[in-house]
This record gives structure tokens, C-alpha cells and sequence, in this order.
């Protein structure tokens, strides 16, 4: 028994052949070399970040910018996650190179996990392109109401990979760029703020129209966000057995909720001033393109 007490194992032996000073050293030195490329590429994330916030606030600020606010929410969008994207890549690559791993090595030697990668890879590069058109022919910008496939809802973020939509139920959906084959945006630049105002058959129509006319011409000029005249039709019939008055009043996508409700009340309250009485039913409004 003190024989076999005093033999080391086999095992023991193995143990002992390792040069635990060694490794724990190199250990150490990789731990380390990693927790400083990684506050680096933080310190250069914050910086970059920084820098990317405040070009793109600087030019919002700009007065003469043409740029529409959705449009530069969509640009500002997509180039912090590119830069994100890019900081992301190359700490994995700086990681896997300390580390020690052979990147190029066993890529080219991977086989079947090398097939797998490129068509991971295809598929990434799909997604990339087609968001690069998508970005490039200003098809959707951040804040538009839009219909992709099945999910209709507004656009929470445009990126390289995918596309955010927050449908109407309040559910956030993920679409990859490479699936969106067809876009329907319904807030492209130019809208029409559509305001009905109904009146009774023997409601002077006349004096309506011009009460309209009065406040267009007063409050149209300096009014935000009305890019062309507006476009009093008279009356319609409303398909329901009533009639209105009709006008549609040309304006950026940002501004027409706020100029169809301005201007619904000044109509409102000027017709009532000029003493014409409107029916008792609830005088609607809406807003199409």
C-alpha cells in the first residue's frame, strides 16, 4: 500500500509535465491584452459616437438644411449602426487574433462550416445591398407609415440588416432587408391635409366657401408646412346622404396633422362668427394623401 502510495499516476505525472508557470503567465497576458483592446474600442465607440451625434445635430440645426427631419433621423440611424457594426467586427477579429486562433487558417480549412458561413455571408450581403437601395432611393425614412408584406405600421429604425416597423398593435416587427420586395409608403413628402366640413342642403354655400377663402388668405402665408396653395373643391357628396365642403391643403409629411387641425378650427370658428348655421352631426375630417 505505501508502495502505491508513494508511485505518482500516470496522471500525476501528465499534470507535472505542464509548465504551469508558463501558462498562467501567457494567460495573464491575454486577459490583459483583451481588457485593453476592449477599453480602447469602448473609448473609440463614446468618441465616434460623439462625433457622429453632434455632425448630425450641428447640420439639423443649420436653417437652410433641405433635409427633412425623418430623413435625417433615417441617415443618423444607419450611420451609427454602421459604425457600431464595423468597432464590432474588428474587436472580434483583434479578440480572436490575441487569443491566438488562426483566423484565416480555419476558415479555409472549415469545410462544411465554411459552406456555411458564405451563405450566412450571402445572405448578410443580400440584406446589406438591398438596404443600401432601399436608404439610397429614399423608398422609407424613419417615422413613415409604411406597408411591408403582411405588417403595416410606422418605421422605428432603418439598418444594413434590417428594417423596424412598429405595427399598429404596438408590436415591434424585424424584417430583414433582404425580404421587403415591395414598399408602400403612405408618408412620402408631399400630403394633402383633407378637411370636410359639412353643411345642410339649404346652408349658404356661398358664404361658406368665402369665409374659407378669408382665412387661407390671412393665415396660409405664415403658416409652417403648406407647400402650395390650397384647393377648395365646393361641395361633395359624401356617400352617406350628406353633403360638404371640400378642400385639400398641400403639406409636408412632419406638418399636416398640425395644419389640418389649425386650420379646421379657424374654419369652424370663423363660420360660426359669420353667423351660418352647420348641422348638429359631427363635422369630420381626415387626412389622405
Amino acid at each position: 500500500m505505501l508502495a502505491q502510495a508513494d508511485n505518482p499516476s500516470v496522471f500525476t505525472k501528465y499534470l507535472e509535465g505542464f509548465k504551469w508557470d508558463e501558462i498562467l503567465r501567457n494567460i495573464t497576458d491575454i486577459v490583459i491584452d483583451l481588457v485593453l483592446i476592449s477599453i480602447f474600442f469602448l473609448i473609440i465607440r463614446a468618441v465616434g459616437k460623439a462625433i457622429i451625434n453632434r455632425l448630425f445635430s450641428n447640420y439639423a440645426n443649420k436653417e437652410k438644411s433641405n433635409i427633412s427631419s425623418n430623413r435625417m433621423k433615417t441617415l443618423h440611424s444607419l450611420s451609427m449602426n454602421t459604425y457600431i457594426y464595423m468597432l464590432v467586427f474588428f474587436w472580434i477579429y483583434s479578440a480572436l487574433t490575441i487569443i491566438g486562433v488562426p483566423i484565416g487558417t480555419l476558415l479555409a480549412g472549415a469545410g462544411l462550416f465554411s459552406v456555411a458561413i458564405g451563405l450566412g455571408a450571402q445572405g448578410l450581403a443580400s440584406d446589406v445591398i438591398n438596404g443600401f437601395f432601399i436608404l439610397f432611393e429614399k423608398q422609407i425614412n424613419i417615422g413613415d407609415y409604411v406597408t411591408i408584406g403582411d405588417v403595416t405600421g410606422t418605421v422605428s429604425e432603418l439598418g444594413l440588416r434590417t428594417t423596424k416597423i412598429r405595427s399598429n398593435n404596438d408590436a415591434l416587427n424585424f424584417i430583414p432587408n433582404r425580404n421587403i420586395t415591395s414598399i408602400s409608403n403612405m408618408s412620402k413628402e408631399r400630403m394633402k391635409a383633407e378637411i370636410n366640413i359639412r353643411v345642410n342642403p339649404d346652408t349658404p354655400i356661398t358664404k361658406v366657401i368665402n369665409v374659407m377663402k378669408d382665412i387661407n388668405k390671412e393665415y396660409v402665408p405664415k403658416t409652417k408646412g403648406i407647400i402650395d396653395a390650397p384647393q377648395l373643391l365646393g361641395t361633395v357628396d359624401m356617400g352617406d346622404g350628406t353633403i360638404a365642403v371640400k378642400e385639400y391643403i398641400p403639406t409636408t409629411d412632419e406638418t399636416r396633422f398640425d395644419v389640418q387641425f389649425e386650420f379646421l378650427q379657424l374654419y369652424l370658428e370663423a363660420i360660426k362668427a359669420a353667423g351660418i348655421k352647420l348641422p348638429n352631426n359631427k363635422v369630420i375630417s381626415d387626412i389622405s394623401k
